[in-house]
């Protein structure tokens, strides 16, 4: 989990963390799921959208920005993954728990 966190804009890759810890991947998803109950997918979607969360609540930086810094290519991708897990589009997300510009 450690690592995931202090990766966030990398590129996810399953077979290169399994590597990394000398494992394999179905060893780290089964021990994964077992310590966390996600997938490391699953774990590294929603770091990025609590450090997303964060960005738009204490800086004025675009969507587009925040998405690159936490690991999306693509603000869209970004976008819909952050609604699907809060329940609020990014620019809505802002409105509401943002701290005023200016």
């Amino acid at each position: 989990m450690r690592h995931l966190d202090q990766n966030l804009a990398a590129r996810y890759d399953l077979a290169g963390l399994a590597d990394a810890f000398d494992v394999s991947t179905r060893t780290l998803l089964r021990r994964f799921a077992h310590e966390t109950g996600q997938s490391p997918l699953e774990y590294l979607q929603s770091a990025r959208v609590r450090r997303a969360r964060h960005l738009l609540e204490t800086t004025d930086r675009t969507v587009a920005a925040i998405a690159g810094a936490v690991g999306y290519r693509d603000p869209g991708t970004f976008s819909a993954l952050f609604a699907k897990l809060t329940g609020r589009r990014p620019k809505d997300y802002r409105v509401t728990f943002g701290r005023p510009i200016g």
